[in-house]
């Protein structure tokens, strides 16, 4: 075996040096991350420990507010996500005393100015930030962030203007986030509902003028939010909705009809139980149960024939929500029908409130 030059093994040698340098130094590397992350760890819990009795105790009206803020200071970007938590917590008519709390870790100059940062984050947190901060300022910036290009961002301000309770920003956030998705329409109910009551007569003025003004979208999330809102002044606007050309119009009406409860929706919501969309046909079947609708039981009945299992499902639920009658209707059919999908339906509804028992009666 030839025997190795000695420059071979002297570069083998530095080689081997500057791998375990290099090993070495990796190995600081993570020690070093390592140590920061459990001492930041610490810290964090060493605060919250610290803040978070303080926090409440000031809305106990036991503490001072500067005694608070002295505290929050010593970490102003887990100060604000404590305070975003309790404000989370807290009913709207609370959150004002919060107001100093946010007002000594954040600069509304800055967030308004931030709302024009390239960085899409920034956007969305300077948006809600403004949330908690309610001044004239606050909230001509966040109705001029509705304009932005990035929905997540005009979602943001839309909740902060609700937080403002500025009830003139309602329209503006309608047209703002009007968009052909139902995901998206329930995420704008949401928003007007932060507004609390004091939205119907606006939402139900959108609902009046919809042919004239607004689109589809616009006028779905109205019907949404009314029906929550349990709106009765809307419930004739409601009414004539049943017979718009979209379906998803007639659906969303049947749906607030019977959320609203008023039995004198019961005659035109019935009328959709023979809708050619399965979805409207399946709420107006929940609706007439929801109406407590005994007289429709016959509707209900021919339903659990339904081509749709959801319809036929809606149907039997509805007539088990009606009390004995409903319930003696749904054993007939189990009993009679030569339908085996209306007569499996009616043992699945039964069997699922325990009034059947497939082991006490096998068929």
């Amino acid at each position: 075996m030839e025997i190795l030059s000695p420059n071979f093994t002297s570069i083998a040698l530095n080689i081997t040096l500057l791998l375990s340098a290099l090993s070495g130094g990796v190995l600081l590397v993570i020690t070093g991350v390592h140590w920061q992350i459990v001492r930041d760890k610490k810290h964090t819990t060493t605060f919250r420990q610290a803040a978070e009795p303080l926090i409440a105790s000031y809305l106990a009206g036991h503490t001072t507010e500067q005694t608070v803020i002295e505290a929050m200071q010593k970490d102003p970007p887990e100060a604000l996500s404590l305070l975003i938590k309790f404000s989370l917590k807290l009913k709207r008519a609370m959150r004002s005393r919060l107001l100093p709390l946010y007002a000594s870790i954040l600069m509304v100059d800055t967030e308004i100015a931030a709302l024009k940062s390239s960085h899409i984050k920034r956007r969305v947190l300077a948006a809600e930030h403004l949330g908690y901060f309610k001044s004239t300022d606050s909230s001509e910036a966040l109705l001029k962030a509705l304009d932005d290009d990035v929905l997540a961002v005009r979602f943001s301000a839309a909740h902060s203007l609700a937080a403002h309770g500025k009830l003139e920003a309602i329209e503006p956030i309608l047209l703002a986030l009007d968009i052909p998705d139902q995901m998206h329409w329930q995420r704008v109910v949401e928003v007007i509902l932060d507004y609390g009551l004091s939205a119907a007569p606006i939402i139900f003025n959108v609902l009046e003028n919809s042919k004239e003004i607004y689109s589809n979208n616009i006028v779905n999330v109205a019907i949404r939010t009314l029906g929550l809102f349990r709106t009765p002044e809307a419930l004739q606007p409601l009414i004539k909705l049943l017979d718009n050309p979209d379906y998803s119009i007639r659906l969303n009406a049947a749906h607030a009809l019977g959320q609203i409860g008023d039995p004198a929706a019961i005659v035109a919501v019935a009328k959709l139980a023979d809708d050619p969309a399965w979805r409207v046909r399946n709420e107006a079947v929940d609706a007439i149960g929801q109406l407590h609708a005994e007289k429709q039981i016959p509707i209900l009945l021919h339903a659990l024939t339904d081509s749709s299992w959801w319809v036929r499902f809606s149907a039997a639920q509805a007539l088990h929500s009606l009390g004995q009658a409903g319930i003696i209707a749904l054993k007939e059919v189990m009993k009679n029908t030569v339908k085996c999908h209306a007569r499996d339906i009616c043992r699945q509804v039964l069997e699922e409130h325990h009034i059947f028992d497939t082991k006490k009666n096998p068929s």
